[in-house]
């Protein structure tokens, strides 16, 4: 990549908790046909963040960090993850009903997720090196890093910042930004996907995934000084069609929840990029010379985002899950839908992960010829659109 494309291009990693190992794959193929690649800013949220905070703290060339990256995603199983032995479940499971049936009582037991998530914060304990990332920043070699995460006490978006000293912070409604060593905490709060994981403490004030109200998810990038955007989502675009007439029986509460999560974790990315790119269409109206009067700019945007229906891709594997996990999922409905959204957030298992990762390079592949000129800054990226 030319200097001068790099120096305020920035990596936009989106959440989705498995379907993180698809931006793996994407940045796989990216980093074996431009080994010298760099992104000087980083920011994800949720799984976006795992991966954003890792390749932050690496060291070595972009091919180096994305090879290891995907060497760790494919070797991952969801006892890596969160606990998912018979007594953890069901001991979770029974707090919660005891929970709705107390009335409030005082006497209920605590309910800090679905699941038990020590296991994760074992392994990001190997994946985050905080130091590296302050090296990288004071050789040069980044700019910055934003991680983001919901705080449960204000309801805002908090971007936590890593960066070179001459990066100011920010605040706007319902977000704003604060200079942080990013840690693992930081991380875990990020992927603390509502209800299932548990919120995480941080300075004494708890926080949960990021996405959750993250309705800005290119912002923390353009405050950082981005002027060119290549943002990884993990959401398929299916083709338009007309409604079907066929009938359809009563949604399963599986195929309600994973709706949900798809508006929490993919949604906003797809709003806000057709935003910016209705902004650049209005600001490449106004001549030149009179663009110093404008306070927004130009950023140009490209989205990559998986060919086929992830969902999809989950129900074939969701047999790899552990039986105790597979069991109470498919008590949801899982079986009863072809497209199991739910499956594609919790299936940590390398079969499945494998799958998206390959998934991501030949996507990757296909679209090699638009990457390749945006990261040599002779594109534009994403046309403008005025509607």
């Amino acid at each position: 990549m030319s200097r001068r494309a790099a120096d305020h291009t920035a990596l936009v990693l989106s959440g989705g908790g498995a379907r993180g190992a698809y931006q793996v794959g994407v940045l796989k193929y990216i980093a074996r046909r431009r080994p010298e690649a760099n992104f000087p800013i980083f920011t994800g949220v949720s799984a976006g963040a795992i991966n954003a905070t890792f390749l932050a703290g690496n060291q070595g060339s972009l091919e180096v960090g994305v090879e290891a990256l995907a060497e760790l995603w494919s070797s991952l199983s969801t006892s890596r993850v969160f606990r998912t032995d018979l007594p953890s479940l069901a001991i979770n499971a029974i707090r919660v009903l005891l929970n709705l049936g107390s009335g409030g009582s005082a006497l209920a037991p605590r309910v800090r997720g679905l699941v038990n998530t020590e296991p994760l914060h074992g392994f990001l304990e190997e994946l985050i090196d905080s130091d590296a990332i302050a090296s990288n920043i004071e050789a040069g070699r980044l700019r910055a890093l934003a991680v983001s995460a919901t705080s449960y006490g204000s309801g805002r978006t908090v971007a936590f910042v890593q960066a070179e000293a001459d990066i100011q912070t920010w605040e706007r409604v319902r977000r704003l930004a604060v200079h942080s060593r990013v840690t693992v905490d930081h991380v875990m709060a990020s992927a603390a996907i509502p209800l299932f994981f548990p919120a995480c403490s941080i300075g004494g004030r708890y926080f949960g995934d990021g996405s959750l109200r993250q309705s800005h998810p290119l912002a923390p990038a353009i405050h950082l000084g981005a002027d060119r955007i290549l943002a990884i989502s993990s959401r398929w675009r299916p083709p338009v069609v007309e409604p079907s007439e066929q009938h359809q029986s009563y949604p399963p509460a599986a195929q309600l929840i994973g709706l949900l999560l798809n508006s929490i974790f993919l949604d906003n990315l797809d709003v806000d990029a057709e935003r910016l790119r209705r902004i650049n269409y209005l600001l490449s109206r106004v001549p030149q010379s009179r663009r110093w009067l404008l306070t927004e700019k130009e950023v140009k945007l490209l989205v990559l985002r998986p060919s086929s229906d992830i969902g999809r891709v989950a129900a074939k594997y969701e047999r790899h899950m552990p039986a105790s996990l597979r069991y109470l999922i498919r008590g949801l409905g899982t079986r009863r839908i072809s497209s199991s959204d739910l499956v594609s957030y919790l299936l940590f298992e390398s079969e499945y992960l494998t799958h998206l990762i390959k998934l991501g390079e030949r996507d990757a592949e296909r679209n090699w010829l638009k990457i390749r000129r945006f990261l040599d800054g002779a594109d534009d990226g994403e046309g403008a659109s005025p509607a």
